[in-house]
């Protein structure tokens, strides 16, 4: 029978970092390439931090 198990993509952290590419226009109207970074649920186990196994 399947048990469950330490989420291998969180480490059982329940969340990830995810990075979003995007390019802004700055206040003179140039394009500017920007990197944002959040957390947010574990895309892996949905956010509970095991995963079946």
């Amino acid at each position: 029978m399947a048990e469950p198990q330490l989420c291998p993509a969180c480490g059982g952290g329940r969340v990830t970092e995810k990075i979003e590419y995007t390019v802004e226009t700055d206040s003179r109207g140039d394009q500017v390439a920007r990197e944002h970074r959040y957390l947010s649920p574990c895309g892996r186990c949905g956010g509970t931090g095991e995963v079946w196994g």
